[in-house]
């Protein structure tokens, strides 16, 4: 039997107010400017590699990846279905004297608002598709991503190596497994992160912001080792290659994967 406490901490993670409190911490526990150090150029080098000029960023969330993009000249559009990260992004393009105006599509309706082939390139960082939780959803939403790119154009996409974490469960939940996750990625130490369930079919992840007291929760599906890219190969990318903590090949100790995809 579940722990009751899990259960409803479950729940409140589909709440507006779990949203809010997320949206509002997210900015210290990515740390914009340690994002841009530990990526090292990754996504500025991959679009221009690509030639891409039209961008549309599908998990937009407080705006880290999309307003950096504006602020290097390229055409960005926005996506982001969560009202309180959306309206936290507004915010900060705003702060950065920038514009968006997101759409609020789920991942699986996009050709409802984007015509087919009309960007160079599609973002989806953060680790963003393991919040669909089937596999069916997930390959829909990934062949609506294919559909508006452009021939030649590319998907960036990134995943959290779950495996990892799943073959060391108990290190994992008890916060003692090594990772290079704030060097590589996230940013501050301000929001301290722990894992309250992992299993084969979801993660529950605390997130604690050590200033101000707040919590939030993320409920997500964990892909296993293999699983994203045999997802990308179905929804019909046959050209991709894969990069482990931004550097190319598959390291199995790497905290984050990225998928450079094209169409």
């Amino acid at each position: 039997m579940r722990n009751p406490d899990l259960q409803e901490i479950e729940k409140f993670t589909e709440s507006a107010e779990n949203s809010r409190i997320r949206a509002e911490l997210w900015g210290d526990f990515v740390g914009w400017s340690g994002r841009r150090r530990g990526e090292n150029g990754f996504l500025i080098t991959q679009l221009k590699y690509h030639t891409a000029r039209r961008v549309l960023d599908v998990a937009l969330g407080d705006g880290a990846d999309a307003i950096f993009l504006l602020q290097k000249g390229f055409d960005v559009a926005t996506n982001e279905l969560d009202n309180a990260f959306r309206k936290k992004a507004i915010e900060n393009a705003k702060k950065a004297g920038l514009g968006l105006n997101p759409t609020s599509l789920d991942w699986r309706n996009l050709s409802s608002e984007y015509e087919p082939n009309s960007f160079d390139a599609l973002i989806c960082m953060g680790n963003s598709l393991t919040c669909i939780k089937s596999r069916e959803g997930q390959v829909d939403a990934l062949r609506q991503f294919r559909e508006i790119l452009s021939l030649g154009g590319v998907l960036l996409i990134d995943e959290r190596n779950y495996q990892r974490m799943l073959d060391n469960r108990e290190a994992t939940i008890a916060g003692t497994l090594k990772s290079n996750a704030n060097q590589v990625y996230t940013g501050t130490n301000r929001v301290k992160t722990r894992f309250l369930e992992l299993n084969n079919e979801m993660i529950l992840a605390q997130y604690t912001h050590l200033e101000s007291g707040m919590k939030a929760y993320y409920n997500a599906y964990p892909f296993k080792k293999g699983e994203l890219l045999g997802l990308l190969k179905e929804a019909g990318f046959s050209r991709i290659e894969k990069f482990s903590d931004y550097e190319p090949g598959d390291n199995p100790d790497a905290d984050f994967y990225q998928y450079v995809c094209v169409k």
